[in-house]
């Protein structure tokens, strides 16, 4: 543009200083990369499986950094990669590493003792024989506890499939 200064459509687009104005917009896409990469992930709910706690069609921020100083605690939201970040379940942590857990009559039982869950309204019927979770990894299930638990994707996952937890709760 030889020193010449924009005018009209071009200077609204490009602003008084072109190659200033372009030098912000790639650090402005470079740090949305990263942040979308490596620290946030947004996640759309699809499902009831976690009512009454988010419903179907709600938008949710992971954060993907929450774990990584430390380990996810009973009751906490966790996100559970299925196959990298594409396909991913939010779920709740209700079992840890080395306890012995089961259902009886919708009752959690953590180590031969009920759990109490206040995020729960309605316990339904659940019915789990008790097993003790494996070194490494976590038991998880959704809150909507009314649905049969045939219909529930719930289990143990292994530490390294859980990616993060959620900003806001």
């Amino acid at each position: 543009m030889n020193g010449t200064p924009l005018t009209g459509w071009r200077r609204w687009i490009a602003g008084a200083h072109p190659r200033r104005t372009a030098v912000r917009a790639a650090a402005l896409g470079l740090a949305t990369f990263l942040l979308l990469r490596f620290v946030c992930l947004p996640l759309r709910v699809l499902g009831v499986s976690m009512l009454p706690t988010f419903s179907d069609g709600q938008l949710r921020c992971a954060n993907l950094l929450k774990y990584r100083f430390r380990e996810p605690r009973r009751g906490e939201i966790v996100v559970v990669a299925m196959t990298g970040n594409h396909a991913v379940y939010m779920k709740r942590v209700l079992g840890l590493p080395g306890e012995r857990i089961a259902f009886a009559k919708g009752q959690l039982i953590i180590n031969g003792r009920p759990e109490s869950e206040p995020w729960i309204e309605n316990r339904g019927n659940w019915d789990m024989p008790e097993m003790t979770i494996p070194e490494g990894e976590y038991f998880v299930a959704g809150d909507h506890r009314a649905l049969p638990i045939q219909l529930h994707t719930l289990g143990t996952v292994e530490r390294s499939k859980i990616r993060g937890g959620l900003f806001f709760p």
